[in-house]
């Protein structure tokens, strides 16, 4: 049974694109059928498995392909004009090692998209749900058109709370939450705990009136129930102390802060959700992954569009330009940090 993810926090500059690129390249390692689905304006994801060059070329319409050959596709038309358009999928400039990893790319049409969806009238009124359900729907097209059953689907989100996320969240059998060693990130990890059991409110609200006249939709009855899989701390420092890497004091500090907001704020806020068990058993305050802070070699990677476990393989962008090699700290960072993301990548796994 394919997996719905969401990457999720209402807080930018947290690390989503990078985490989520990385995560689905482990998984794909690991055998798995992976879909990516970029569904924020930005298209960070995109650019950064596909190439900036690549992509432009996906945006422009023709003849052939009046809407690209981005999520727009499928998006518009099935908005507009109620027909089932296009789901074009394309693989990352790297190909992974094993495993079938395949990318729905973005667009910025989705500010517009985002604009078009109305919580009153297609949520809570019930008259809309399949608007708010276009990644699942997504999904099944993209797995028809490729004869994938994938099992998993990641999404990529903008930094808010806007429709694209309550879309994105309603899909979702699980998301995760990345958090930086900062002031904010304990504060927006309550803000989701405070806005979750909302959106799902809603959403039963529209549920029970659309099944009234729909009861034997088995789509819309399974939606609506997305359960917090973890958060997940990155970009922060360490230091050996005694031979022992230990996070600097400053991110010791926000990552304690971090997990005090989920135990006493959002796991309290999120096991209010009567509709379902929003808080699995095996969900725990601490991390289910820690990603140290990359520096050069993070903005190195979405340059050349490599993910991080096979950075190493070739020269930075300053060594084409006849500077240096990685310098072996850094590739032991590398290697560090593709062990973690293959942590997170089991805990998924076995756990979700």
């Amino acid at each position: 049974m394919t997996k719905t993810i969401s990457v999720f926090n209402n807080k930018g500059g947290v690390g989503k694109t990078t985490i989520i690129w990385n995560l689905a390249v482990s998984l794909a390692d690991k055998g798995k059928s992976v879909l990516l689905i970029d569904f924020d304006p930005q298209c960070n994801l995109s650019i950064a498995c596909i190439g900036d060059e690549e992509f432009s070329e996906l945006l422009v319409s023709s003849d052939d392909f009046p809407f690209g050959k981005t999520v727009k596709a499928f998006a518009l038309p099935y908005i507009q004009q109620n027909t089932i358009g296009e789901v074009y999928t394309t693989e990352p400039k790297t190909k992974t090692d094993a495993g079938v990893l395949h990318i729905v790319p973005g667009d910025f049409w989705l500010n517009t998209f985002s604009d078009i969806l109305n919580v009153g009238t297609d949520v809570i009124s019930g008259a809309g749900l399949y608007r708010f359900i276009l990644p699942a729907l997504i999904t099944q097209k993209a797995s028809e058109r490729n004869e994938v059953n994938y099992d998993y689907v990641l999404i990529d989100l903008p930094p808010s709370f806007n429709t694209l996320v309550r879309s994105s969240l309603y899909c979702s059998d699980y998301f995760l939450v990345p958090c930086t060693p900062d002031l904010f990130s304990s504060y927006c990890v309550g803000l989701i705990g405070e806005m979750l059991p909302s959106f799902i409110r809603d959403w039963e609200q529209g549920k029970e009136r659309y099944l009234a006249g729909n009861p034997r939709d088995n789509m819309v009855s399974q939606k609506g129930m997305p359960k917090f899989g973890g958060w997940i701390f990155n970009g922060f420092d360490t230091r050996k102390q005694n031979g022992i890497k230990q996070e600097v004091g400053a991110d010791a500090v926000h990552h304690r802060s971090i997990r005090k907001a989920i135990e006493e704020n959002m796991i309290p806020q999120l096991s209010r959700i009567s509709s379902y068990e929003a808080v699995p058993d095996f969900t725990d305050y601490e991390p289910v992954g820690k990603i140290e802070d990359l520096n050069v070699m993070a903005p190195d990677s979405i340059i050349q569009n490599i993910p991080i476990r096979y950075l190493s393989r070739v020269r930075p962008t300053n060594a084409l330009r006849g500077r240096g090699q990685w310098a072996i700290n850094q590739i032991d960072l590398m290697n560090e940090m593709a062990d973690e993301y293959d942590k997170l990548a089991d805990h998924i796994i076995n756990s979700f």
